[in-house]
């Protein structure tokens, strides 16, 4: 008779434990990966709508279509979301940064995501 005293049941227990601790890591990652795509295409949305605005504030509009994007597209995947935008006016550059915490399987464990884009300003001329 073969005795194993329970090793088949400690071994299968070990290996779930493991298996749900990887299938997890996998998922915080990619959690991680989507939340900074939204907050690189909130600044580049941003950005574009920024370089070209000639009737208000380059940094307003910037600023305001950023907000928009993130509040249709971010739902609880980014959160605490802070825009800033800036011109550079010796460069003619706009710089777009959005920040914000991505959501987090691990309680407490603030996962902090930043994203810039900059680009050049369109000059009219007459």
């Amino acid at each position: 008779m073969d005795e194993r005293g329970g090793s088949a049941s400690v071994e299968m227990a070990l290996l779930w434990g493991v298996l749900m601790m990887l299938i997890l890591a996998v998922v915080q990652v990619a959690l991680l990966f989507y939340a900074g795509q939204l907050a690189l295409t909130a600044a580049q949305d941003g950005l574009r709508s920024g370089r070209y605005f000639a009737t208000e504030s380059v940094t307003g509009a910037a600023s305001r279509d950023a907000e928009d994007f993130i509040g249709r597209a971010a739902g609880s995947v980014l959160t605490g979301v802070d825009i800033s935008a800036s011109v550079d006016d010796g460069a003619g550059l706009l710089r777009v940064r959005v920040t914000g915490t991505a959501l987090s399987l691990i309680p407490g464990v603030p996962l902090t995501v930043s994203r810039e884009a900059v680009g050049g300003l369109e000059q009219v001329t007459e």
